[in-house]
């Protein structure tokens, strides 16, 4: 089921790219936890991708979206949590999986080389889906959070028809709603970038 949904998102990114002039972005993410995520996840997040989408609007102003899907995961150790007059005991497991969407404005900086910089703001909302065990025990959170997504970065055409390399990177601020604290972290990305 996945794999359909994928291919017509797929598709329908290659459809629009190919009737205007656009990028098209795929990268791999590194995230790097700050604020209370680092105090759920002290771990770097090595599980991120990224998708990226971007009419230009002309040689230097693009608008379009980005989703992607991180995971953060850590083991904490064996731990004692009391509330109240109640203890639990057990190792502790903490488990993210956030899924962002955002509407974007890029501004590229010089598109008259090989080498493209580029800034880039995104706001929207993200999908956060927060499990922490302790032993036996489970408590899942889920929340939809205004998200914010400043990002700088740089393609790099490297000739073969409008392919490149992209490196940026990303603050993600996420805001607290429902159970579901603020989740707010850096990333690196690194991947591959259509232009036509």
């Amino acid at each position: 089921m996945k794999r359909r949904y994928l291919t017509a998102l797929l598709l329908l990114v290659f459809t629009l790219t190919a009737y205007s002039q656009s990028k098209f972005a795929i990268t791999y993410s590194v995230a790097f936890p700050t604020g209370e995520t680092s105090e759920l996840f002290p771990s770097t997040s090595w599980r991120g991708v990224d998708v990226d989408y971007s009419k230009l609007l002309n040689d230097n102003f693009g608008v379009g979206f980005s989703t992607g899907w991180r995971v953060f995961s850590d083991n904490l150790g064996y731990l004692t949590e009391t509330a109240g007059t109640e203890s639990v005991s057990g190792f502790r497991y903490n488990y993210l999986n956030s899924f962002p969407v955002f509407a974007t404005g890029t501004y590229f900086f010089d598109t008259s080389g090989n080498f493209e910089p580029y800034a880039s703001l995104g706001v929207g909302l993200v999908y956060n889906r927060l499990e922490q065990d302790v032993g036996l025990f489970t408590s899942k959170n889920t929340a939809w959070q205004f998200g914010l997504r400043p990002e700088l970065g740089m393609d790099y055409q490297i000739g073969y028809q409008g392919v490149g390399i992209r490196a940026a990177l990303r603050y993600q601020y996420v805001a607290s709603g429902g159970d579901v604290p603020s989740l707010p972290f850096f990333s690196f990305n690194v991947g591959v970038v259509w232009k036509n």
